[in-house]
């Protein structure tokens, strides 16, 4: 084959590549996209310190953000993108005054078919402006429901146990 056929080739392959993403596109669902707020205006009840020595355990408020992105294929959902911002604040239960502000911004995708839950971003943390940064729990979390498999930051029990010393030491 000559260069020029090659390129004659390669420029179809191209076109035909370009033509079958757009038609492909053209047929795909439009995506469903929704955001919710949830409000957590009274400590309610959220870590246990007891498993880690503590005769407290913790009590958390807290504000929700969440930007839902749905795709679906007819009415079978194909994937699922959760962004979710949440600030808050953790409260010793034997005593009010001790706390601890706490947050995360991470994005959660679902995806369907495979069964997989992929975790990115600042997953919990503990001071949002990194200032006496107690505790922080970021990077990568991949789960086969109902099994991590995988997880590039400390553990969910790491930060907790953080959390809970440092409220004792309040």
């Amino acid at each position: 084959m000559s260069t020029s056929q090659r390129f004659i080739y390669a420029a179809g392959l191209v076109v035909l590549g370009i033509l079958g993403a757009a038609t492909i596109t053209a047929s795909a669902a439009e995506p469903v996209i929704s955001s919710r707020t949830i409000t957590v205006s009274s400590p309610s009840p959220s870590i246990s310190c007891r498993p880690y020595g503590y005769s407290f355990d913790t009590l958390a408020t807290f504000t929700a953000e969440f930007h839902l992105i749905q795709s679906f294929e007819g009415t079978t959902l194909v994937k699922e993108i959760n962004h979710i911002d949440t600030t808050g604040t953790l409260y010793r239960s034997d005593d009010l005054s001790k706390t601890i502000p706490y947050g995360a911004n991470l994005t959660r995708t679902f995806d369907s078919a495979a069964n997989t839950i992929t975790i990115t971003g600042l997953f919990r943390y503990s001071h949002p402006d990194g200032s006496g940064m107690v505790a922080l729990d970021a990077g990568r979390t991949f789960v086969v429901p109902p099994t991590v498999v995988s997880d590039t930051g400390p553990t969910m029990v790491e930060w907790q146990m953080a959390v809970c010393a440092a409220l004792a030491t309040q």
